[in-house]
């Protein structure tokens, strides 16, 4: 069987031709990295984030959209889905990355301020922009939603309750939206990143010890590259997801394929065996 490798090659690199894309988050990391990639595959782009870091003319295409938003208002998150539609006439893929982290602080010493907004940002922008966004795929006959998790969703996470608390939120607002809009051909899932390389995590490299130990529980050695869960949102926002909703996909280099523990337990079960 001989494959037309430039046709499949030009099929795969038009496959959001035309398609809206609202992202939220897509000024920097993976929001910005999976932007340039439905960029590149012919999509149009209706990009937020809280303020805009030059990302129209560093993503260099006349097909983006800038919107101020802060997904932590359910108003803000209502008029930027309403003015994606007003400019485009349409919403073919929402893509919730828009989020933020926590002090490392055990749940006594954890700020309820800092809880709030955390858990406004992460979890509530999900609903907000989805609440906003699935009237108009309905009227459309179908739509994508993609929501930025966390292996911290998956399990626990050590003195970051506010952020594993909305990325398991996340996770479980995925699947009940999943299984209410299958019906109306509006597919939902989600990308469960690990350790990703990016402007968010970037402090960890002033925690070398915190860092390595983060690095220590991932099987393939190191962290993700935002390309890689790029990559992981494009499929499932793609035709070759078509059969796919509710469904959590961890990019993470077999971080939640392991369940043997903390890198201190592990170092202990080393020891027992030494």
């Amino acid at each position: 069987m001989v494959v037309n490798r430039q046709q499949t090659h030009t099929t795969t690199s038009q496959r959001f031709q035309d398609q809206v894309v609202l992202i939220t988050g897509g000024t920097s990391g993976i929001g910005a990295t999976t932007a340039s990639l439905f960029l590149a595959q012919g999509a149009k782009l209706f990009n937020t984030d809280l303020e805009e870091r030059n990302i129209k003319s560093s993503l260099g295409s006349k097909n983006v959209d800038f919107y101020k938003c802060d997904v932590s208002s359910p108003e803000d998150c209502e008029a930027a889905v309403k003015a994606c539609v007003d400019i485009h006439g349409r919403i073919d893929i929402l893509f919730h990355n828009a989020g933020i982290l926590c002090q490392p602080a055990e749940v006594p010493d954890q700020d309820v301020a800092l809880f709030q907004k955390v858990l406004l940002t992460n979890l509530g922008g999900l609903f907000y922009l989805s609440r906003a966004a699935i009237p108009y795929m309905r009227k459309q006959g179908k739509g994508s939603i993609i929501a930025t998790a966390s292996t911290s969703g998956l399990s626990g996470a050590m003195a970051l309750s506010p952020y594993a608390a909305s990325k398991a939120g996340i996770i479980n607002l995925v699947k009940t939206m999943a299984l209410d809009r299958a019906k109306d051909g509006i597919r939902i899932n989600a990308v469960a990143p690990g350790y990703t390389n990016t402007p968010m995590t970037a402090p960890f490299a002033g925690l070398p010890a915190l860092r390595d130990a983060m690095l220590s529980r991932i099987p393939m050695g190191r962290a993700a590259k935002p390309e890689e869960v790029g990559r992981a949102v494009l499929f499932l926002a793609s035709e070759d997801a078509s059969f796919t909703t509710g469904h959590v996909l961890p990019v993470d280099g077999g971080t939640s394929a392991d369940c043997s523990g903390a890198p201190d337990t592990i170092k202990h079960l080393a020891a027992m065996q030494g």
